[in-house]
């Protein structure tokens, strides 16, 4: 899955989830199905809306999510740092103001 295809997927979650910042980690909870009201990273919840599983939002689940959806393990770390928001350069900080802008938060 390269970033395009990961930013369509997400753009389709945003019936699914409530999309904010929770300081400075973008964050989605869960409004339907037995997981409602957890919390999910975008990584996560694309797995989860796409039906390949539900993971917890640790180093271990979005390592798994992304191997269920396809996703590089540079894309995968490239999301992680900008989910959390750990540097204002490159790549990272890019991709953060597309899922922002994507998930309308």
């Amino acid at each position: 899955m390269t970033e395009t295809q990961f930013l369509m997927a997400l753009s389709e979650t945003t019936k699914a989830y409530k999309w904010t910042i929770d300081g400075k980690t973008i964050v989605g909870v869960a409004k339907n199905g037995k997981s409602r009201g957890e919390k999910f990273d975008p990584i996560t919840a694309v797995c989860r809306s796409a039906g390949k599983g539900t993971y917890p939002s640790t180093a271990r689940g979005k390592k798994t999510a992304a191997k269920k959806l396809g996703v590089d393990t540079t894309l995968t770390s490239s999301v992680s740092v900008a989910t959390k928001a750990t540097t204002n350069r490159g790549n990272g900080q890019v991709l953060r103001g597309k899922i922002r802008q994507v998930v309308g938060v």
